[in-house]
């Protein structure tokens, strides 16, 4: 199984307080009993997937690459989302809308207040993770 199956069913067995066993076979597992099978490793890498915004068929090894940095269709934001600008879209159209986004043009007192209102929306998110930090502080507390 790949890494992020086996990292999962550890932490699944973890929760329930059980022995992580093997889908298939049953057998005990765990981070010490298990070792890596290279050839398998190289041979899934090798497997074609699909990138998520163009559709294109890559090399499971190539596909995060594109993905990051080389589809034009990947979702990208704005360089002037730090001052407001709540545009977010496919790579290919974001040279047509930073030519024409209006946040640079803004008036310094326009800018604070949209500065503001980020301010407050920050804070209200870091209650809100606060609170649920300290919900999942709690021993016997199981989330999906």
């Amino acid at each position: 199984m790949c890494a992020g199956c086996f990292i999962h069913l550890l932490a699944d067995a973890r929760l329930k307080e059980e022995q992580a066993t093997c889908p298939n076979c049953r057998c005990e597992i765990s981070k010490s009993l298990c070792c890596r099978n290279l050839a398998v490793e190289k041979a899934v890498s090798e497997l074609p997937s699909e990138c998520g915004f163009c559709m294109q068929q890559f090399p499971r090894s190539l596909l995060e690459r594109h993905q990051k940095e080389e589809c034009q269709d990947r979702v990208t934001q704005c360089k002037y989302k730090r001052i407001g600008c709540p545009w977010q879209g496919p790579y290919h159209e974001l040279t047509v809308h930073e030519a024409e986004c209006t946040h640079p043009t803004k008036t310094g007192n326009e800018l604070m207040e949209i500065l503001d209102e980020m301010d407050q929306t920050r804070k209200k998110e870091m209650q809100l993770y606060n609170s649920i930090f300290s919900l999942l502080s709690f021993e016997k507390i199981g989330y999906t």
